[in-house]
């Protein structure tokens, strides 16, 4: 037996052995059966004659050949997937499938998963999550894909189901504020909190998404111009973990100009900062919206924290930290901007996504359209 003792970085002994199963008829290279990490001499034994006996009797198998659960092939494929998207992209990807796909599906394996097996476990998604479970049927469908391309299956089971349709039951969106609930809720803020004022005031008078404002420097900030720009936004990546990265799409680079009193505001943020910081100068790398007196983001959590509280205490509607980029499309649209304009100050990368929140808010719009005409016939 070709059985090898070594020490680990801490001194542990352990042991590890190879076994030559021969050659990968596709590749030419040669087949290893490897263990390590094996705590005795003994255990190392037994798994080295458990491993010789498999090949003897042709249970073992390489891994073209080897029959795999669902769960084992997903983890084949999240390795292909990873490396083509952003890491916020690959951690939500992985949350999902393993959340969803591995819970329902994880255990069988590809050889006996089937259509009917497939469509039980997407009626179960669209009953849990109907506005989500076609991310699921994808996520699997791409995973078994590759499968075949592996030429482990030959067929995609995920691609026979039938997806349920969500029955088309009208939901008034309200998740923005109007003119006046937006100027109650800011007059609150202002009593409650500088930052979170200046926070709230930035993202309903720029549209700028939560990352973005989170991420934003002072060095973004062109007090001259009056503009801010938009290059960089804060995610979530692997393991909850907060990181910096690209924008959202290369149309979220922008340059947004801001209006002189958010100017002002923010203006006031930044000497209120430089007090509590002690410090003659703020360094241009320093985050508008630091955590504490720390030179980090603001944590998420915070700002749900704020926007909870100073909705109660205004005793308005509560609206999400998104709801506020909605806002902001909501009065550019009742100013008169373009769709074209909101576009391209919201960093849309399709006009088709405007013109859904248009869709939203322009209600109350049109009833003011139709008092306009009523008060001009009768007038």
């Amino acid at each position: 037996m070709n059985i090898i003792e070594y020490k680990t970085k801490t001194g542990k002994k352990r042991y590890k052995f190879s076994i030559y199963v021969g050659k990968d008829s596709s590749t030419g290279k040669s087949i290893l059966i490897r263990k390590s990490s094996l705590k005795s001499l003994k255990e190392a034994r037994e798994a080295y004659l458990k491993a010789e006996l498999a090949i003897e009797t042709g249970e073992y198998k390489p891994i073209h050949e080897k029959r795999l659960k669902l769960s084992e092939l997903i983890e084949m494929w999240y390795k292909v997937y990873q490396p083509t998207v952003k890491e916020s992209t690959f951690a939500t990807t992985k949350r999902i499938v393993n959340e969803h796909v591995v819970k329902e599906l994880g255990n069988i394996y590809l050889d006996k998963l089937s259509v009917i097996q497939c469509q039980k476990a997407v009626d179960k998604w669209f009953r849990d999550a109907p506005g989500t479970y076609k991310k699921y049927i994808f996520y699997t469908s791409d995973a078994i894909e590759y499968a075949i391309k592996l030429e482990i299956i030959d067929k995609n089971p995920m691609k026979n189901v039938v997806r349920p349709k969500v029955k088309n039951v009208h939901k008034e969106f309200t998740n923005f504020y109007s003119k006046e609930e937006l100027q109650r809720f800011l007059q609150y803020a202002k009593s409650y909190n500088q930052k979170a004022y200046t926070f709230f005031r930035l993202l309903a008078y720029t549209g700028l998404r939560r990352g973005e404002a989170l991420a934003l420097k002072w060095s973004d900030i062109d007090f001259k111009e009056n503009v801010v720009s938009v290059k960089r936004t804060l995610t979530k990546g692997l393991g909850n973990k907060v990181i910096v990265q690209t924008p959202k799409t290369s149309s979220s680079y922008r340059k947004v100009a801001i209006d002189r009193n958010t100017a002002s505001v923010l203006k006031d943020w930044k000497q209120e900062q430089r007090k509590q910081q002690i410090v003659i100068n703020i360094n241009q790398d320093q985050v508008v919206f630091n955590r504490g007196k720390e030179s980090i983001p603001l944590s998420d959590g915070c700002i749900v924290n704020w926007n909870n509280i100073i909705s109660k205490q205004a005793k308005l509607k509560r609206i999400t930290i998104h709801g506020f980029r909605h806002t902001n499309a909501s009065l550019l649209f009742e100013a008169g901007v373009s769709m074209k304009d909101v576009q391209t100050r919201l960093g849309h990368k399709s006009v088709k996504t405007t013109m859904d929140i248009y869709t939203h808010v322009s209600k109350q719009h049109q009833n003011k359209a139709v008092e306009k005409l009523d008060n001009y016939m009768n007038g």
